[in-house]
């Protein structure tokens, strides 16, 4: 029974084989349709050589001129090319109305100082502010505000303004060039020919003993007759033992601070001095 069925099938194998074989050989006609598909053929362009005379319409592709058919068409028609007519204005301007013309005026030349003489001439401006403002509120201003008021601003604001401070006692004072470096001094007076060293600390607390120790020795450095060691902070008893014992330095603070920036005489053992500039705040 198997042995039949495989017969079978490849008899109507070899039948199919047969017809495709005679459907390659011998194909049947087609029908030809009623309608047909017309394809676009874009047509070449003439080569470059080819004359406008010999571009028919038909094979004609319109195309934006080239440079040198601009021209062509510019020469041949004559069309005007459009210029500004800002440099007319101008002219006719300048020609009816003769406006002057404003010239800037002639420029100084500007001098740059360098930055750390700027710096210290903020300072002393600064400085001088505060001077004004305490002055100001002569009332209110006792010690807890001075004292508050120097504590709060810069350490470098607060040089400069005990030495505005010593000019106005009348005072020739000599101011540093920098800040940092200055081996413990932070400006020089004379008083009566005799030079005398500035120390300021801006301080809150106790003022250490070294301190007191540090401050004779630049005294000695110097040659000076004397010290001022004016600081914001707390005076402790070594510290005033210390300036006791020795006759060149002159503490200035607490409300004998508070007088010399207010402005009043500063008074020194044995030397009275007459004030430069006047300023009353009895």
């Amino acid at each position: 029974m198997i042995l039949i069925l495989i017969i079978g099938l490849l008899f109507a194998l070899g039948g199919i084989i047969f017809l495709a074989w005679l459907f390659v050989l011998f194909p049947p006609s087609m029908p030809k349709s009623k309608y047909r598909w017309q394809g676009f053929k874009q047509s070449p362009l003439p080569p470059k050589n080819t004359k406008s005379s010999d571009i028919s319409s038909q094979n004609f592709v319109r195309q934006s001129p080239a440079p040198t058919q601009k021209t062509l068409l510019a020469k041949n028609f004559k069309k005007p090319v459009r210029q500004s007519s800002v440099p007319i204005q101008k002219a006719f301007l300048a020609k009816n109305f003769k406006k002057p013309v404003r010239q800037s005026p002639a420029r100084t030349p500007r001098v740059r100082l360098p930055k750390k003489l700027k710096k210290h001439l903020n300072n002393i401006e600064y400085a001088s502010q505060v001077l004004l403002e305490l002055r100001s509120i002569t009332q209110l201003a006792k010690l807890p505000v001075v004292i508050a008021t120097l504590r709060r601003i810069s350490p470098y604001v607060f040089e400069e303004l005990v030495l505005t401070c010593c000019f106005e006692q009348g005072w020739q004072i000599q101011r540093n060039f920098r800040y940092t470096g200055d081996g413990g001094i932070d400006g020089r007076v004379l008083i009566l020919g005799k030079l005398y060293v500035i120390q300021v600390k801006r301080y809150a607390d106790y003022i250490s003993p070294e301190h007191i120790k540090d401050f004779l020795c630049c005294i000695e450095g110097e040659g000076a007759s004397g010290g001022f060691f004016v600081h914001t902070g707390i005076t402790g008893q070594l510290s005033k033992q210390l300036i006791r014992r020795s006759d060149k330095i002159i503490l200035v603070s607490g409300q004998k601070l508070v007088n010399f920036v207010l402005g009043k005489q500063l008074k020194i053992v044995g030397i009275t001095i007459p004030i430069k500039t006047v300023n009353s705040y009895q």
